[in-house]
């Protein structure tokens, strides 16, 4: 089996790219952000955030408010370091065990943080694509899809080790600052690199 695991730049149409990707090899696509999602709502992963940032965290069904997660996080590392002391190793095991329990000859991972989780590449992971494109860009679409200022995108880049190190990190690095149309292209290449 071969595992390819799509990461990259915020707002760099990572999604976009691992979508097309998982049609183009026509394979199941695993979203690490859902398992993410899945981790918030286990009782023992919830209270273990309650028990450090209060209640507040909470809404009033008991449920993670995910806007009080980000002020916590991103406005201190430690506790963001913290946060993702919880829940990396966490997020790693349940790809590596859906991945191992694929039955299907590819497989493509979708994993925003891959390199912050892993420190260095996961020897199981057969290929690492990076999406890229420049700041402007990438500000353009965290405005329009996310409600993100300038400042905001730039204060949660900080948190993140720099782009260069984890595009030398990965096999190949695709520039998605052009139309749909070339991302396509590119992620149909990139299939058969």
């Amino acid at each position: 089996m071969a595992i390819v695991a799509v990461t990259g730049d915020i707002g760099a149409g990572k999604s976009t790219a691992a979508k097309l990707i998982a049609e183009r090899l026509k394979c199941p696509l695993i979203d690490a952000d859902k398992i993410t999602a899945e981790l918030w709502r286990d009782g023992n992963v919830r209270e273990i955030f309650v028990s450090r940032w209060g209640n507040e965290i909470l809404n009033p069904q008991g449920e993670i408010i995910k806007s009080e997660i980000s002020r916590q996080i991103f406005f201190d590392k430690d506790e963001y370091n913290f946060c993702n002391s919880v829940l990396h190793p966490l997020i790693m095991k349940e790809l590596r065990l859906r991945s191992e329990r694929a039955e299907t000859e590819n497989l493509v991972l979708e994993i925003p943080l891959l390199f912050e989780a892993c420190k260095s590449r996961p020897k199981w992971i057969n290929k690492i694509i990076y999406i890229t494109a420049c700041f402007e860009v990438r500000a353009k679409r965290c405005l329009e899809q996310r409600g993100w200022s300038v400042e905001e995108l730039k204060r949660r880049e900080s948190f993140l080790l720099p782009s260069d190190k984890k595009i030398s990190m990965s096999d190949l690095f695709i520039d998605n600052d052009y139309s749909f149309e070339y991302l396509e292209d590119k992620c149909r290449w990139t299939c058969t690199a």
